[in-house]
């Protein structure tokens, strides 16, 4: 089998940085606050949070940023893929059983 490897883009992982960031905190916080924890530039964290604005990945509180809808509407359904998947195991199993 040949496996073939990627390089991975650098900016996606400062955009997954700033994501998870957001994620833990327990309020919305500022780009400078975002700039000075990730020890990221201001320019660089706001051309990562002007997309995800768009895109419903963060939401803007006054002149705050926060995790958006998205983020917790991909873990919802996810979180029912998963429920799913186990609902039909444990039909399977019973099935099995009788």
């Amino acid at each position: 089998m040949n496996k073939k490897t990627y390089n991975p883009v650098q900016s996606n992982y400062k955009f997954i940085d700033i994501l998870e960031f957001l994620h833990q905190q327990s309020g919305p916080v500022s780009g400078t606050q975002i700039s000075k924890a990730l020890d990221m530039a201001h320019g660089t964290v706001m051309s990562h949070l002007q997309p995800a604005l768009e895109r419903k990945w963060v939401r803007q509180v006054g002149e705050m940023y926060e995790a958006g809808s998205r983020i917790s509407g991909m873990y919802a359904i996810y979180l029912q893929g998963l429920k799913d998947r186990k609902a039909g195991i444990e039909r399977e199993i019973t099935r099995l059983e009788v």
